[in-house]
């Protein structure tokens, strides 16, 4: 069995890291152009029934494939490594790294989490009706998708699509976790174009209620996972660094 966390490095920085974990539709090998510009040591997570782990049965639910994860880093990895990670989801992955978090029972470094509303601002049922084709459409037309590499061959393309409709099943039947709140830095950041913000409601700033330790919100250039074009490794890891410097300068919440 492949194991859910890997090593994406280039480079052996033997400080902090880093935990991506990939959108709907997404596999490890998605951060393949970030791992390679970073100046860190990163680490990637592959979903039950994705990529290198694609013979395992997927998960049922988000919360199953949280605990899953959690068991998983818990056996492999410790507390110790997790407590000085920091976790980077995209979209699905704020979810499951929220999730992961709240099973383990130890904060990472800090929670990023890129394009994904708040927990209690989402809307599960959006795109429930929506079929592959519909939505491969949708995510084409707003920006980078995690099956946009896979254009050129029509057997590739399907098998994005099919992980694409099979982790947004996952994402609209999504409740939320817990309401447990983290005492780790919280970061969340989304494009200006992407369309689940839409509406103006400010689901990237409702992160906040989920840590009592310092939050920062910021909007960045592109749509949907705009953040992961290629070409833009480089901007992605100064925009880490400044949010994990604006840490530094924000008063932790007082309960």
């Amino acid at each position: 069995m492949t194991t859910a966390i890997t090593s994406l490095s280039t480079v052996d920085s033997r400080g902090r890291g880093y935990l991506l974990l990939p959108p709907a539709g997404g596999t490890m090998r998605t951060f393949d152009p970030l791992a390679g510009e970073a100046c860190a040591d990163v680490w990637g997570v592959e979903y039950p029934g994705h990529g290198d782990r694609l013979a395992e049965t997927p998960a049922a639910d988000v919360e199953e494939l949280g605990a899953r994860l959690a068991a998983e880093t818990a056996e492999d990895f410790g507390a110790e490594w997790f407590s000085r990670t920091t976790l980077i989801g995209f979209g699905l992955g704020a979810f499951v790294a929220l999730e992961v978090t709240q099973r383990l029972g130890v904060v990472p470094a800090a929670l990023i989490v890129v394009d994904a509303c708040a927990p209690q601002r989402r809307s599960p049922d959006k795109n429930a009706k929506a079929g592959a084709s519909a939505m491969g459409r949708v995510f084409g037309r707003n920006g980078l998708t995690p099956v946009a590499g896979y254009r050129d061959s029509p057997e590739s393309w399907e098998y994005a699509l099919d992980l694409l409709l099979g982790d947004l099943q996952l994402l609209n039947a999504y409740r939320g976790p817990g309401r447990t709140r983290l005492s780790c830095p919280i970061a969340a950041m989304r494009g200006t174009d992407d369309p689940a913000f839409a509406s103006g409601d400010d689901g990237t700033g409702a992160w906040r209620v989920w840590t009592s330790g310092p939050f920062v919100g910021r909007v960045v250039p592109g749509g949907h996972l705009g953040v992961l074009e290629p070409g833009r490794e480089a901007e992605f890891w100064a925009r880490i660094h400044r949010l994990e410097a604006a840490f530094l300068n924000v008063e932790p919440e007082v309960a």
